[in-house]
């Protein structure tokens, strides 16, 4: 019999994760690291014993994340791994089921992970809910102009204005998470090929108006330099253009820079050029964790009332009909005796109220099953990003 716990033995998870993830030699340490590190942040480790082995593990992150216009709870999980002589034989099943028990005893709506198979963690509940926009191009190609108003620094480390800036954008946009310090060290934490990073401010008669980060690392020719950008968040165009100017002015120093943004960020009117490469991909996958917990989230649409039974193999609470509508600016969830207008599993249902998809879409791919008093009632879509790092 298996038992799940917390646990903060971390050399038998660096075991577990070194052959899981195929982490090399070199990388041993820095990985090591990185899991200290988490688990004096807020992060927490929990196993899966057989007897006292630890034979399957994750670790659980924290987050306070926007979902539609609310700020949430959310349980980032990650690092799940196995040993390999227990693949197979339900401890990844077991570890997840009772993930999710955790979280909900935590108070977490939503629990959110970077996927390394789709299909693998949608037979869990879990269900794809953002994209990101991967560009690569010259710095020299950038056309933006620069408002001689608006001025920039480089911090190692935010200071307090931009960190209360990133905060009050991130309750606005996306699905971005409020961030602490301990967020914010891990956001910039270096990975083994990056040299140096930061944060640069934008500011405007004294005002924060724009904020990156930036990540310096090499590439694979020899003097090839790249520059990451990812938190490209700024108040108005005149901010935006100054801000892409001072990326074209690290053209001396800079081979390529590449953009880690969101699906709807404009920015081809601001090149001289293609870019090298330009990719949407999946990225992020979420799961409700309480169905009945949504109640009340706060949102920007009316939805009439409708009957939704919900499947959920792993937890018995967010199995059931659900009676879902919005009205006066609130999400309404309440268990309900009805009979169903449709029928979905938690993970479908997940990825709908996020935003990512629809009803419409669901049915048309056949993830929605459709009863005769269905009237076409439909969450709208919206984009959906987050940045988290775990």
């Amino acid at each position: 019999m298996y038992e799940y716990r917390k646990s903060e033995d971390v050399e038998a998870l660096m075991e577990i994760a070194k052959f899981s993830f195929v982490v090399e030699k070199s990388k041993h340490e820095f990985l090591r690291k990185y899991i200290r590190t988490a688990l004096v942040s807020g992060v927490e480790m929990f196993g899966v014993y057989d007897s006292k082995k630890l034979v399957a593990a994750h670790l659980l992150y924290p987050y306070q994340m926007r979902f539609r216009n609310s700020m949430v709870s959310m349980g980032g999980i990650s690092k799940i791994c196995s040993r390999p002589d227990y693949r197979g034989k339900g401890t990844i099943r077991f570890m997840l089921e009772k993930s999710i028990e955790t979280m909900r005893d935590k108070g977490m709506v939503v629990s959110m992970l970077h996927p390394f198979n789709v299909s693998f963690y949608r037979k869990y509940g879990w269900e794809l809910f953002f994209r990101k926009k991967l560009v690569l191009l010259s710095p020299g190609s950038l056309i933006a102009k620069e408002n001689p108003s608006i001025t920039a620094e480089y911090l190692k480390f935010p200071d307090e204005v931009c960190k209360e800036f990133y905060n009050e954008h991130a309750r606005r946009e996306y699905n971005l998470a409020l961030r602490d310090d301990p967020h914010w060290k891990r956001h910039l934490e270096l990975s083994n090929n990056e040299a140096a990073n930061g944060v640069v401010k934008f500011e405007r008669d004294g005002k924060i108006v724009g904020m990156m980060a930036l990540y310096l690392s090499s590439g694979e020719a020899m003097f090839e330099s790249i520059v990451t950008v990812k938190d490209f968040i700024y108040n108005d165009n005149e901010t935006k253009e100054t801000m892409l100017n001072y990326l074209k002015r690290l053209s001396l120093q800079v081979t390529k820079l590449r953009m880690v943004l969101p699906e709807d960020f404009l920015l081809w009117p601001y090149l001289s050029d293609q870019p090298s490469e330009e990719k949407i991909g999946n990225a992020g996958m979420i799961r409700i964790v309480s169905v009945e917990k949504l109640d009340g989230l706060s949102v920007d649409f009316e939805l009439e009332p409708l009957i939704v039974s919900v499947n959920d193999k792993f937890s018995e609470e967010n199995t059931g009909n659900f009676e879902i509508k919005a009205e006066g600016g609130f999400l309404r969830i309440s268990r309900s005796t009805k009979s169903p207008d449709i029928e979905c599993d938690v993970s479908c249902l997940s990825s709908i109220i996020s935003g990512f998809t629809s009803f419409k879409e669901m049915i048309e791919a056949g993830r929605v099953q459709v009863f005769e008093d269905y009237r076409g009632q439909d969450l709208p879509k919206v984009v959906t990003f987050n940045l988290e790092p775990f």
